[in-house]
């Protein structure tokens, strides 16, 4: 994930392309993909209203960007990127000034907070009290004296909040209710995110340590995180599974062509090492992409 190449200097022109870039794409897609998870996930609750599902789609392009960009920063800030070294497309790579990127960041939540405040009062006002806590653990995560992200607790952050709550908020905005059918979606996302992260932290275990920061594969043993990874898809997929039973539809069991991918990411974790010697963190991002999307076209299939 890292380069040893300098980034480009401050002065470089800040053009669109390398702010887009710096906004991180990838992050924006695989979240925009989460929305619609969540959205098919309550579809038999009732009519899905357009203007609800286009702006869920905002929010997840504003929250993706803000998350990235505050990301960039905090690491900046924390010495976690450094001129030496540092991740090729990142924003201190891409030669932005990090103080701007700062408050683009905090843009990006603001216009997501519109988002979440329109959609939360013209369906579940009491979600209002549900949302504040999210973001404040998502800063909890990145920032602060002492970052959550840094004291291994970046996995727990992700399964609970990332994945399985904002899942629920986002499924309980376009639905009416909490049933067993979004509460089942939601932990596999849950257990996906979990596992992006776990990947990504024991990819970086050199890097982090260097910078002082604790992960989660620095606190227990290479065998527990190989563990922990392979509980993470299988988790996933059982709980895809039983989201199906509950809507009694097969369409939601179209992720399951995903399963022998899943199954050789997990082989070729387990079998080697970990650090930058394991296998890049890529193949699982694609296959959050392909879990989200065959559900979301398996969702809107006739039912049984």
């Amino acid at each position: 994930m890292d380069a040893d190449v300098p980034p480009k200097p401050p002065a470089a022109r800040e053009s669109a392309r390398i702010w887009v870039q710096a906004a991180g794409p990838p992050l924006v897609l695989v979240l925009v993909l989460q929305g619609a998870f969540a959205v098919t996930a309550v579809r038999h609750q009732g009519a899905v209203e357009w203007w609800r599902v286009a702006l869920t789609v905002l929010l997840f392009v504003c929250d993706g960007i803000g998350r990235r960009l505050v990301n960039d920063f905090e690491d900046h800030r924390r010495g976690v990127d450094r001129p030496d070294r540092v991740r090729p497309d990142s924003s201190m790579a891409l030669g932005l000034d990090m103080n701007r990127v700062r408050w683009a960041g905090m843009g990006g939540f603001a216009a997501a907070w519109v988002c979440l405040l329109v959609l939360a009062l013209t369906s579940e006002p009491l979600l209002l009290l549900v949302i504040p806590p999210m973001y404040a653990a998502y800063f909890a995560y990145a920032g602060g004296r002492r970052p959550l992200g840094h004291r291994g607790f970046g996995e727990l952050l992700d399964f609970v909040v990332t994945g399985t709550a904002v899942t629920l908020v986002v499924g309980r905005l376009n639905g009416d209710a909490f049933d067993a059918a979004l509460w089942c979606a939601a932990l596999a996302c849950g257990f996906l995110f979990m596992t992006l992260m776990l990947h990504n932290n024991a990819r970086d275990l050199a890097k982090d340590r260097e910078a002082g920061k604790v992960t989660l594969p620095h606190l227990i043993p290479p065998a527990a995180v190989k563990a922990l990874y392979v509980t993470g898809l299988a988790g996933c997929y059982g709980f895809l599974a039983l989201t199906a039973l509950g809507l009694g539809a097969w369409g939601p069991l179209l992720p399951l062509v995903t399963l022998p991918w899943a199954a050789l990411l997990a082989v070729r974790v387990c079998r080697g090492p970990l650090g930058t010697g394991m296998i890049d963190w890529s193949g699982l991002y694609l296959l959050m992409l392909a879990v989200f999307a065959t559900f979301t076209a398996g969702g809107w299939l006739p039912a049984w």
